[in-house]
């Protein structure tokens, strides 16, 4: 865990990942393939920051209590030790240090990525 604290340290990990990634996968080795890489690793990171983010910010969470109220009343044999109210809602669950750690890591691999491709069309 304190291998993911150390923000510079986790990035060096994510370029050696898309490296081995462009080494296993491209059918040729040259810039265009490792860019590709780049931009899966660096939309996935960005695509979960993202989602973490939203989930964090409260919007599923009237969704979620509306749905398990409706799943309280509606159901036959209801638990009634369960306490549908109490649970946790899904901002409540997800930590502030997860939407900001995949972001960080998704906008730098996304700047390597400008860079590169900067590099690729001006050559």
């Amino acid at each position: 865990m304190s291998i993911m604290r150390n923000k510079w340290m986790m990035t060096g990990i994510n370029l050696a990942v898309a490296t081995l990634l462009f080494i296993i996968l491209a059918p040729v080795y040259d810039l265009n393939h490792y860019i590709n890489q780049l931009f899966y690793l660096s939309f996935f990171y960005l695509g979960i920051g993202l989602m973490a983010w939203v989930t964090r910010g409260g919007f599923f969470d009237g969704i979620t209590y509306g749905f398990r109220r409706f799943t309280n009343r509606m159901s036959k044999n209801g638990d009634y030790m369960d306490d549908w109210q109490d649970k946790p809602l899904p901002s409540k669950t997800i930590s502030g240090s997860w939407p900001r750690f995949f972001l960080f890591h998704g906008f730098v691999l996304m700047v390597g990525l400008l860079i590169l491709l900067v590099i690729y069309y001006l050559l």
